[in-house]
């Protein structure tokens, strides 16, 4: 997911869903029945709501994907083989792999196209900064990124993103390629018999066209290599821009399941309008070549609802739901709860109130405990 959502998601969901929370704060201030929507009515909804077996006899709640984005990047640096490692053994449904392309056309596991928000390449590499002072991954060849240190996201000020995560200052952590990550997992999978998916984004990839490089066939080259690009793998293919989505199946003839990623249009995350994706029409269309969406947390609720004070799903999502399309929205965060809603009652609405089918998570053991006991509640219920 892009950089700016990652900072704007400390901001603007929080802003958000200040006011979708009103309701819930409100319950300890309010001396009755007029408090709004409290955590317990929440509760109480989500029981009505909660989905009973299906015509196969499978319970419904039992299907929630959850996916490790950027790995365990809630508590290891992003993207590193660590976090992967991690997010294994923490037993996630799929591991995330974003991918951005090197001087000499290797794909590697890095959630930007620039390099300074995560590594040491200022301090390394001093005098490699392109004229608007980024350090660009394009620029420099593997052996060259080989001799950077990961780091925790930082800000453009170098203040960390996340100031409770991991903070050893010994520790060496180092960029890795697509075919590593993938080569840990599969042989991860082959020991221990499971068989945990990949979740590969290609990151910018009109930025890399212009470049001379075509990031998405790179990717889709690395995917077949390691047989996960069958419509059947366990793997999704997914991107921000809607005419590069498009590509993946039309000219590039890629079978695997994509996934379209929805930010916002003030992000520059594409070219793509995603007012208009997420329109009746637009999501029409989406269904034509992908499988299914990841759009932004906040984009699901109605954003009325602080006045309402009840939680509502947002209206275009009946439009997702209709073509059958997937929902994987990003991206749940233990240490970024919104204000007066816990991690089990946002899930408890994303599930019961949205209906998605998972959700993008740097802190996976929290949402499995949550996954498990709603199975738990709806195996007793039977």
């Amino acid at each position: 997911m892009s950089l700016l959502m990652n900072n704007r998601y400390g901001i603007s969901l929080f802003l958000f869903f200040c006011l979708m929370s009103l309701p819930f704060a409100e319950v300890s201030q309010a001396q009755g029945p007029s408090a709004g929507l409290s955590p317990e009515k929440i509760n109480s909804r989500v029981k009505s709501n909660e989905e009973g077996p299906d015509k196969s006899g499978k319970s419904q709640a039992f299907e929630f994907t959850v996916i490790a984005h950027r790995g365990a990047s809630g508590y290891l640096p992003e993207h590193t083989l660590e976090a992967a490692t991690l997010a294994f053994a923490l037993n996630a449904d799929f591991i995330e792999q974003d991918v951005v392309i090197t001087k000499d056309d290797i794909p590697i596991v890095l959630h930007d196209i620039h390099l300074e928000t995560v590594t040491n390449v200022e301090s390394v590499f001093p005098e490699r900064a392109r004229e608007d002072d980024r350090f660009y991954a394009r620029d420099f060849t593997l052996a060259e990124l080989r001799r950077l240190n990961v780091h925790e996201r930082e800000d453009k000020s170098q203040n960390r993103v996340f100031p409770s995560r991991f903070s050893a200052t010994t520790s060496r952590f180092s960029i890795a390629t697509l075919y590593e990550h993938f080569d840990l997992i599969s042989e991860l999978n082959r020991q221990l018999g499971k068989n945990i998916g990949v979740y590969p984004e290609v990151k910018s990839p009109a930025f890399h066209l212009a470049e001379g490089v075509d990031a998405s066939r790179i990717v889709i080259d690395a995917l077949q290599a390691f047989n996960l690009d069958g419509a059947q793998d366990n793997s999704y293919l997914q991107c921000f821009d809607f005419s590069e989505v498009k590509r993946i199946r039309s000219e590039l003839g890629y079978k695997g399941k994509v996934v379209m990623l929805i930010g916002e249009n003030d992000w520059k995350e594409s070219s793509t309008d995603y007012t208009w994706i997420r329109s009746a029409e637009g999501m029409a269309e989406v269904a034509k070549y992908a499988n299914g969406i990841g759009p932004w947390v906040p984009q699901l609720f109605n954003q009325n609802d602080a006045k309402s004070k009840k939680i509502e799903a947002a209206n275009w999502v009946t439009h997702a739901h209709s073509n059958n399309l997937t929902i994987h929205p990003y991206t749940y965060r233990q240490d970024a709860l919104p204000p007066g809603i816990t991690g089990p009652h946002l899930l408890d609405a994303l599930r019961n109130i949205v209906k998605v089918d998972g959700i993008f998570t740097d802190h996976v053991p929290p949402v499995l405990s949550w996954r498990e006991q709603r199975r738990s509640n709806v195996d007793g219920a039977q």
